[in-house]
């Protein structure tokens, strides 16, 4: 999931950049996740930083088409066994937003997308893995260094519901979390 989701962004970059006239944005960074499973994040951590990769087209006006992917990773200890385990979660999101004075040095936007959530785990020496659809909104403001370069610091909040088989039985969980990112992009 993860080797799918950069090569989409690359992908969709590469493509996108012949076409020009400042429609076009791609930006990378990194992001903090605190994780909506509670599970997940006594086991894990509160805080997991990872890579985040976007690219977009300004659709209309101040409408624009985007396409992200992000990757944390963790380890942990199992409570009261003691083993080791490793987690990764992934995301893939595909959604519009809506962004303020296009044009202008400060820009903010709102966004919303579909999200492809995915869960690696590895524990006791077995490997879960769960996907599972939901939703990602977000909010963030742009500050161009130049006319076509910018940083950015987003707000948002992914959230994938599944459940997994464990041997106790089923159990809920919840993919995705509370975002932070800051990122370098440009638009061309």
């Amino acid at each position: 999931m993860k080797r799918t989701s950069i090569a989409a962004v690359l992908l969709a970059s590469c493509l996108l950049l012949a076409a020009g006239e400042g429609k076009f944005f791609v930006s990378a960074g990194a992001a903090g996740l605190a994780p909506a499973d509670s599970r997940f994040a006594d086991i894990y951590g509160t805080m997991r930083i990872g890579p985040e990769l976007r690219a977009g087209y300004n659709l209309f006006r101040n409408i624009f088409l985007w396409l992200g992917g992000a990757y944390f990773s963790a380890k942990g200890v199992v409570p009261d066994v003691g083993d080791e385990t490793k987690a990764s979660q992934r995301a893939f999101s595909l959604g519009a937003g809506w962004q303020t004075r296009r044009g202008s040095r400060l820009q903010g936007n709102l966004t919303a997308a579909l999200l492809l959530a995915g869960l690696r785990e590895e524990t006791m020496g077995v490997t879960e893995t769960q996907s599972a659809l939901g939703f990602d909104v977000g909010a963030g403001l742009r500050y161009f260094l130049k006319q076509r370069m910018f940083l950015e610091l987003g707000l948002g909040y992914a959230l994938a519901p599944a459940t997994v088989s464990t041997e106790a039985g089923d159990r809920d969980i919840k993919l995705g979390g509370l975002r932070l990112s800051w990122r370098l992009g440009f638009r061309f």
